[in-house]
């Protein structure tokens, strides 16, 4: 079996969900790489991710403020 998870064009959370979503599998990994994402300057990551200013601003800002722990969506859910 494979699955195929497309990247989304807009960010969505799920408040509706009655599921208990809990605590990602991977988050301290995930914590050291926003850790090093929120060291590098814009230019940095602009020059990484090889896109436009418009999308490299939007990103860039995200990663400013995300919060690993809040408004937690799962990418896929198994029933």
């Amino acid at each position: 079996m494979r699955i195929i998870i497309s990247p989304a064009k807009k960010m969505k959370t799920d408040t509706d969900s009655p599921l208990d979503v809990g605590t990602p599998e991977f988050l301290k990994e995930t914590e050291m790489l926003l850790e090093y994402l929120k060291d590098m300057r814009y230019e940095e990551a602009k020059d990484v991710w090889k896109c436009n200013d418009n999308i490299a601003k939007l990103n860039y800002e995200r990663i400013q403020r995300m919060n690993l722990y809040a408004n937690l969506t799962p990418a896929i859910l198994f029933l």
